[in-house]
């Protein structure tokens, strides 16, 4: 990373932040906090056209919701493999007179989506009416009454509404208990989680008793559009209202149909512009200028700063010089990797971002994660689907870089490891060749549900080698950051304790025998690394120890998954050849329940092999030696997805 300063004449100005922003390759930083920048130069003032920025593109993000919202739906698990991909609308860069200018133009246009999305929405709303209210005169069929006679008159108040489901008899007998001598109930009770109808009247002096009785019973009263003629008559009228309710819509809908075929494209390229031309103008605020000239300041990557300098010059015809400087302790970080770690890179992000300067762990994690998922994994069946199901996702939404394409990358890498391992181990949808086919696996060297052992011993070599290794990461930085007493209570103990403690072990359980003089050593060399542990931690230090076993163990989880990938594939086929000897008719049952079997088995293990295999990264690989607290490097891009750029300035 190296830190740049780019003087431009303030005439060249835009053209140059237009041209760094499609390069992608600066991280901006406010110039006026920068120490010998202080003094020199003024900040810049707010951009007079952010306000119409902001509001042109307000209004069309409102017009393409409204145009997308009748388009048809997506299959999201389709999307995945075979994603949709938008057209992209050629355009030049330009700056903002120009795209406002289009905008304008397309004003027409915008106006005529909101305005029929306005009388769809007043549609929607008065349709949602139409529904509660036909529900209202539904329940008022049985009565007979006019709806004329609703509400009040000088001699008479009449109400309707529904009291929530409950005991009809608690309803009515609450009714009749309370309800004054001037007023008369009629009660229909309802069936299940329908609610109770009722319908009063009442001379106006008892209307205040009778709106007291009905609150208690949470009455919620009918208030009908429909004013007079009976219920049925009332029905009628609204079904008529809401047949030409919903053939408006369909027009509506049509209408808006015709337009985004003709204009969503453009309206989409249009809203992304404005996006980018937003951010432009808003970049202003970092900048620093004097009478003539405009400074920009902030970061980019060492490989990439001979490319910046060039964008600035072509740009600006020559109107512009780039400083670079050496990075400091405040630089962004950018990984480097090569390709076929990069997509590992994510899974680091994921767990945070390594201070600048220090280890960047990912070209540890990439080959322990894709072994330890092998192993856990173990099947050559279901590693080759996993493998198979990552391709489709590279074809489908891991074309375009990111997250979806990185994960798919390394899905594929693992499931090409849990085929190889799963050859090697003896495991093709568990035990299926030989129960099925009477045939061994030909290269399979361990099977873990006949020698655990042996998977084992493999788990714990393959902890004990990773945690050294970190170990052994974190003594290389101290002794580069020359805190050599750090490095020798830290990780130098360790490599002391370790193959003492295995001496002692070792001849402890009879399991290896050794000279005496080596065991007493061996003793001489555990006390002085166990003494080194407590000077560094004091007496938390005991937790050091018995935490660096738990961690070893940890690994053991290896095995574990192991033998559920092994054990619940061979459940599998156990049930299903139970089924289908049942009767030759149940075959086709045995092969359904197999395929489903097997696929929610390599959901499982895939998943909880990739989370333990992470977790093993994360806890007991990082925890030694990683050092987080740096930012990620965000450049300052143009990441287009409905335009391409195929010109210069207008």
């Amino acid at each position: 990373m190296r830190r740049l300063t780019v003087g431009v004449h303030t005439e060249a100005y835009e053209s140059c932040i237009a041209a760094l922003q499609e390069a992608g390759a600066v991280e901006l930083e406010a110039a006026g906090d920068v120490e010998g920048l202080q003094g020199l130069i003024s900040p810049r003032p707010r951009s007079e056209r952010i306000p119409a920025i902001a509001t042109e593109r307000a209004r069309l993000e409102r017009c393409i919701e409204a145009l997308e919202s009748i388009l048809p739906e997506t299959n999201p698990i389709r999307e995945i493999f075979f994603p949709t991909t938008p057209s992209r609308v050629p355009v030049a860069v330009r700056g903002a007179d120009a795209v406002l200018a289009d905008a304008g133009r397309l004003h027409g246009v915008i106006e005529r989506v909101l305005a029929l999305k306005t009388e769809d929405g007043a549609i929607a709303g008065r349709l949602e009416r139409i529904g509660e209210e036909e529900e209202m005169l539904g329940y008022l069929l049985p009565f007979g009454i006019d709806l004329a006679w609703l509400g009040s008159s000088p001699f008479l108040e009449v109400r309707a509404g529904t009291i929530p489901a409950g005991e009809c008899r608690e309803i009515e007998a609450h009714l009749a208990g309370h309800m004054p001598d001037l007023a008369a109930w009629f009660c229909l009770c309802g069936i299940g989680e329908n609610p109770a109808v009722v319908l009063t009247t009442a001379h106006p002096t008892a209307a205040a008793q009778v709106d007291a009785v009905l609150r208690k019973l949470a009455f919620r009263e009918f208030a009908p559009g429909i004013k007079e003629g009976a219920p049925e008559e009332g029905l009628a009228r609204l079904a008529g209202e809401r047949t030409a309710l919903l053939r408006k819509r369909e027009e509506i809908v049509a209408s808006l149909t015709e337009i985004a075929a003709g204009h969503l494209p453009a309206l989409r390229a249009l809203a992304e512009e404005l996006a980018f031309l937003r951010e432009r103008e808003e970049a202003a605020r970092l900048m620093g200028g004097t009478a003539g000239m405009t400074v920009l300041h902030g970061w980019v990557r060492e490989d990439g700063a001979d490319g910046v300098a060039s964008v600035c010059e072509r740009a600006t015809d020559g109107l512009a010089f780039c400083i670079f400087g050496p990075p400091g302790e405040d630089a962004p970080v950018a990984f480097d990797h090569p390709g076929w770690l990069a997509p590992f890179g994510f899974l680091t992000a994921t767990f945070g971002t390594p201070a600048y300067g220090s280890v960047d762990p990912t070209l540890f994690l990439a080959p322990v994660l894709v072994l330890t998922f092998g192993i856990m994994l173990g099947d050559a069946g279901y590693g080759i689907l996993l493998a198979l199901l990552a391709a489709l996702v590279l074809r489908g939404a891991g074309r375009t870089p990111g997250t979806v394409r990185d994960l798919a990358l390394v899905l594929f890498a693992c499931g090409i490891s849990g085929t190889i391992f799963g050859v090697l181990m003896g495991g093709f949808f568990g035990d299926l060749l030989p129960r099925l086919f009477g045939i061994q696996a030909p290269f399979a060297v361990i099977e873990p549900l006949k020698d655990p052992i042996a998977i084992l011993l493999l788990a714990l070599a393959i902890g004990i080698a990773h945690l050294n290794l970190g170990l052994a990461i974190a003594a290389r930085e101290h002794l580069r950051t020359g805190d050599l007493r750090a490095m020798v209570l830290s990780e130098g103990v360790w490599f002391v304790i370790q193959p003492c403690a295995a001496v002692i072990l070792l001849t402890f359980f009879g399991w290896g025998a050794f000279p005496e003089p080596a065991v007493t050593l061996a003793w001489a060399g555990a006390g002085l690394g166990i003494a080194g542990v407590m000077i560094g931690e004091g007496p938390l230090g005991f937790f050091s120890l018995t935490g660096f076993l738990g961690d070893w163990l940890s690994y053991a989880r290896i095995l574990a998954l192991a033998l559920a990938t092994g054990g619940i594939a061979m459940m599998i086929n156990i049930l299903a050849g139970m089924i289908a000897a049942v009767h030759p008719a149940l075959v086709v049952l045995a092969v359904v329940f197999a395929v489903a079997g097997h696929a929610g088995n390599l959901v499982l293990q895939a998943l909880g092999g990739f989370i333990h295999a992470l977790r093993l990264q994360y806890v007991e690989f990082f925890g030694r030696f990683f050092r987080s607290g740096g930012r990620p490097f965000r450049p300052f891009a143009a990441r287009r997805t409905f335009t391409e750029v195929t010109g210069g300035d207008e």
